[in-house]
């Protein structure tokens, strides 16, 4: 069979936003444009019964499109300097006629009522009510901003936000529209900072943080009345970690956890001020099984007849689970991963990686295949499939393991060992096109879930105890079982890698471990006392340490960083970090590197302009070509 090459990515067609328009199934496929090195898009539409696949929007660059009632919203681009959206109709067969224009920045669009649209919107404080004012107020403030486009002010925190940049002085803001007259009104504060939000009947709820410079990580709730225009926060608590609110059967629900940001959800409702719970879980009710073969908008949560739908993770596999206000039921089952959905009538259909294949649409629950639009691309190529296996260190720890092409149960094989991100993500067994390349190319490949991964529990998943710990001796305990179960792996032939909260495990193990010949730490962390001040997750690890405001709070902060031990690094380790990454940010593998170079360990950077931390994502095509052929080359050289 042929072999996953590097390029092979440059082929596969990327599945999103799948939506119900007129009993059909649209949605949205994304290529890679190799000559502008970006994506292309097409909106297709798919009858599930004649398994009819129609184009009906082709070569499209950032396509958006939103359901409004019974039509849809296409957005169109904007090449005028004053900030505005324009949107146009969108008929199912391609054709497109004006809508309306909207002063505003806006992120979401949705129905409310007869006589309104509730709009999402990004606003600054320096002219919070630029949406109503006139022309020439406009351009003066637009001119304000490019006479002071070489200066950088930051007086709040947070200051930027991965894949938004530097947001000091932004909000994103609730506004009315009214659907006859455009006129335009804000319900919420300039410094109100809107999350989630939910309609039940004239009253619009959601989550929100209203700060002045300092947020904090509890938002609350608020309530907003369109016939009445009362407006009042009804809950606040700063031990409750507010995820979302939802209408379940026209009742209002919280999403919350009551112990830690990372917690599994618990569904309430509100009593005298008071969250009371109705259905505890240890869930966080979202697709968190990572791969590199996704790209764009999809469902992780959809209403449907009342009730509340949910992508969810357990062990190693995404599914889809029902909440109907006291129970949950599961509505699809088996291994792989569930990432979008959507209904026609009570018929589920889903988006999804199943049997080792990229994303196709399927009808649930039973996954009867509707589209092949990858079926091509890895015809007679070397798919291997993954061979679970587990490993026991206080709880027991579930993994795969990749075959080389060719496998000769005689022959000694390199191997390559994979650590996910987040650190409360999962690996399954889906399709993950770096892995497959690098068995492909003659190595072994090995990924697990360590303490710290989603889908098994608050217990399991508490990195607060178990970070550069716990997940260390479970990692290490993985390859060794490895070692026991395939012999043909070289003991001698040993490499690590992986990103984010990867890329930090990899940072520990060079300066924990002699067992790698070579590692490549991707978008990583190396100092956790520096990386708290300049990261835009810090929120997500005060509950473990606190502060580092004071000497014992620092200490504890840097016991856990890899740099405190680079005196034991002996590993040629190459660092993938991108200048824009804002949650492991580029300073975090400069660190490592520049120790490492004056140790005399063999070091590179691989940096990547312009970038962020969804590099190995959505990044340019060009430059994940990059990346993954510098972090081959690199193991190729140390484990041959």
């Amino acid at each position: 069979m042929k072999p996953i090459t590097l390029e092979l990515m440059t082929q596969y067609k990327y599945l999103s936003n799948l939506l119900n328009k007129d009993d059909k199934l649209m949605y949205t496929v994304t290529i890679a444009d190799m000559e502008n090195n970006g994506y292309l898009q097409s909106l297709h539409l798919l009858d599930p019964q004649t398994k009819e696949d129609q184009i009906i929007l082709d070569n499209q660059k950032g396509l958006s499109v939103y359901p409004v009632g019974d039509k849809l919203l296409f957005r169109e681009k904007s090449d005028s300097e004053l900030i505005e959206t324009k949107f146009s109709w969108l008929d199912t067969d391609g054709t497109k006629t004006d809508a309306f224009t909207l002063p505003l920045a806006v992120n979401d669009i949705q129905d409310l009522n007869d006589e309104y649209y509730l709009v999402k919107a990004t606003i600054h404080k320096d002219c919070p009510d630029y949406y109503k004012s006139d022309e020439e107020t406009k351009k003066a403030y637009h001119q304000e901003v490019k006479d002071n486009a070489d200066y950088l002010i930051l007086d709040e925190y947070p200051f930027f936000f991965n894949g938004a940049g530097f947001i000091n002085g932004t909000r994103t803001a609730l506004f009315l529209v009214n659907k006859n007259t455009l006129e335009v009104q804000r319900i919420t504060e300039e410094t109100m900072d809107a999350e989630a939000t939910e309609i039940i009947g004239t009253k619009i709820y959601f989550t929100g943080n209203n700060y002045e410079s300092m947020k904090t990580m509890f938002s609350s709730i608020y309530c907003y009345d369109v016939s009445t225009g009362d407006y009042q926060e009804i809950y606040h608590n700063e031990k409750v970690f507010l995820r979302r609110v939802l209408a379940v059967r026209d009742t209002l629900y919280v999403m919350a956890a009551f112990d830690t940001c990372i917690s599994g959800m618990s569904f309430c409702v509100i009593q005298d001020g008071e969250l009371v719970p109705v259905c505890k879980t240890e869930w966080m009710f979202h697709n968190s099984i990572g791969s590199d073969c996704r790209y764009g908008r999809t469902h992780q949560m959809l209403k449907h007849n009342g009730d509340v739908y949910f992508l969810n993770t357990v062990e190693e596999s995404s599914n889809v689970i029902k909440f109907d206000g006291k129970n949950l039921t599961w509505i699809t089952e088996g291994e792989g991963s569930v990432d979008d959905m959507a209904f026609i009538g009570d018929q589920l259909y889903v988006t999804a990686m199943k049997d080792m294949k990229l994303e196709e649409i399927y009808k649930a629950p039973e996954f009867e295949q509707l589209t092949y639009l990858n079926e091509e691309v890895l015809a007679d190529r070397y798919v291997a499939k993954p061979e679970r296996y587990t490993c026991f260190n206080v709880d027991e720890i579930a993994g795969f393991a990749l075959k080389p092409i060719n496998f000769d149960p005689e022959k000694k094989y390199p191997m390559i060992l994979d650590i996910h991100g987040g650190p409360k993500t999962a690996y399954g067994a889906v399709f993950t096109h770096e892995m497959q390349m690098w068995a492909s190319a003659g190595f072994f490949v090995i990924y697990c879930n360590p303490h710290c991964s989603d889908g098994k529990g608050d217990a399991f998943a508490d990195y607060l105890k178990h970070y550069g710990a716990t997940d260390y001796d479970d990692l290490m305990a993985f390859v060794d079982k490895a070692l026991e179960l395939y012999p043909q792996i070289d003991p001698e032939r040993l490499g690590v890698t992986g990103g984010s909260y990867g890329g930090y495990m990899t940072n520990w193990i060079i300066t924990h471990s002699d067992r790698f010949k070579g590692a490549v730490s991707q978008r990583s962390i190396s100092n956790r006392v520096a990386d708290f001040y300049y990261s835009d997750y810090s929120y997500d690890t005060t509950y473990e340490n606190g502060i580092p405001l004071d000497n014992k709070a620092i200490e504890l902060f840097w016991q856990r960083s890899p740099i405190k031990y680079v005196e034991n690094a002996v590993t040629p380790t190459l660092f993938i970090q991108s200048t824009e990454d804002y949650r492991c940010p580029f300073p975090e593998a400069v660190q490592l590197f520049s120790a490492l170079r004056w140790k005399g360990v063999e070091t590179r950077i691989c940096g990547f302009k312009g970038e962020n931390h969804e590099l190995s994502r959505s990044g340019k095509p060009l430059h994940r070509l990059r990346r993954l052929k510098e972090i081959t080359d690199w193991l190729v050289k140390y484990t041959a």
